[in-house]
């Protein structure tokens, strides 16, 4: 019998010399190049030795050239979505290869809206849903989200009466939520669903973070609401699961063909319906059994994560901590210790941390942080330590 591997997450190892824009781009945003970032979502932990073994394999080929989309690329997409996230719907046809979920995103919005249309949004969320938007000539329809109990909350009400304006084509959907960590309930994606179907808009549910989820919640795809089927684009990635987002090696699952064929169009249109060939290996490789036991060991490590960094922070009295369901991501409330720029300059300067701020998810995330806990814990809670000192 073959000896499970038992995965080290807990090393830290450098990122020097590999242009990590989390740390490359420190000075540029923070105004000091050794503050410790805890910013940029992408993880200090290490993707798995298989995949690195497999890229290995592939460059040590001294030729690069262009590359087919063979079978085993799909065959991988196929058994993930239907062993890991229950969805059996998924067909080679019925997939599209994208260069990331964010140029997915923008492609969405040109095939799906024209100039002056609105797209809705459920804010605090992913800042390119906006920027994606408006640099496209769009409007944000923005439903900000309700703060119940502590989480997320759709205003559905709200919602209808937004998604029911007759300039509302396309809504953009994180399922689960960046950055407050929700993972949307069946009841939740089915209400979401069912009045959009009603009123004609077109559902892109991002799920790049659909790997990391903490029991007892569990990840429900949009693809496995029935009342989605004829209005939906799932698109997913490797990036966070397998922390690869340098590969750029995305894809989209729609069901509908009518849906499909409008999107592929628009790939075409600027030459986007593709991924570079070590993306390939790279889904080939990690949609995989040892990507299923790599998954399971990382989800475990970010949960003990999240669960030791939300306790100190509670320990504060004063920063209010949303635990997230999913991602590796805590989102955080500030707002008690006044302006955004003095806790900002606080938080890099004193405690010598840089965090995502709020307003990068919209107008709904003015006074929040969100903290990266992708990290190796000895370098994680110091940190957290500092902060909750610095705002006892």
């Amino acid at each position: 019998m073959q000896q499970k591997t038992v995965y080290d997450f807990d090393s830290i190892i450098s990122r020097d010399e590999t242009h990590a824009e989390k740390y490359a781009a420190r000075e540029r945003f923070f105004g000091k190049s050794d503050v410790e970032p805890f910013w940029v979502a992408d993880m200090d932990l290490p993707s798995p030795e298989f995949l690195s073994r497999a890229l290995h394999a592939r460059v040590n080929h001294p030729m690069y050239g262009y590359t087919e989309q063979y079978p085993a690329v799909f065959e991988s997409i196929r058994w993930w979505m239907s062993e890991q996230h229950d969805v059996n719907i998924v067909s080679d046809d019925r997939i599209l290869l994208s260069p990331s979920v964010v140029t997915s995103i923008s492609l969405a919005i040109q095939a799906f809206t024209n100039e002056g249309d609105a797209v809705a949004v459920l804010s605090p969320v992913y800042g390119p849903f906006f920027s994606c938007t408006t640099a496209n000539g769009r409007k944000v329809a923005d439903c900000p989200l309700l703060v119940q109990d502590g989480r997320f909350a759709v205003d559905f009400s709200a919602f209808e009466q937004m998604v029911s304006r007759s300039d509302v084509k396309l809504m953009l959907l994180c399922n689960p939520h960046n950055p407050g960590g929700r993972s949307w309930n069946r009841d939740e994606l089915e209400c979401i669903a069912d009045i959009c179907q009603r009123n004609g808009v077109v559902i892109f549910s991002d799920e790049i973070h659909s790997d990391i989820v903490y029991s007892p919640s569990s990840h429900v795809s949009m693809l496995g609401i029935d009342a989605a089927r004829s209005n939906v684009i799932m698109a997913h990635s490797i990036g966070k699961t397998f922390n690869c987002s340098g590969l750029q090696a995305s894809y989209l699952v729609i069901p509908d063909a009518g849906l499909r064929g409008r999107l592929r169009i628009a790939q075409n249109r600027v030459h986007a319906g593709d991924i570079n060939l070590l993306g390939k290996t790279a889904i080939a490789t990690c949609f995989s059994e040892a990507g299923a036991e790599y998954k399971r060991q990382l989800v475990a490590y970010l949960h003990e994560n999240i669960k030791q960094v939300c306790g100190l922070l509670r320990t504060s009295g004063s920063i209010r901590v949303m635990e997230p369901e999913a991602t590796f991501l805590v989102w955080c409330d500030f707002s008690s210790h006044g302006a955004w720029d003095g806790v900002f300059r606080r938080l890099v300067h004193d405690a010598n941390v840089a965090l995502s701020g709020g307003s990068f998810f919209g107008p709904a995330g003015e006074g929040w942080f969100r903290i990266n806990c992708g990290h190796p814990r000895r370098l994680l809670l110091p940190a957290v330590e500092r902060i909750v000192r610095l705002f006892g």
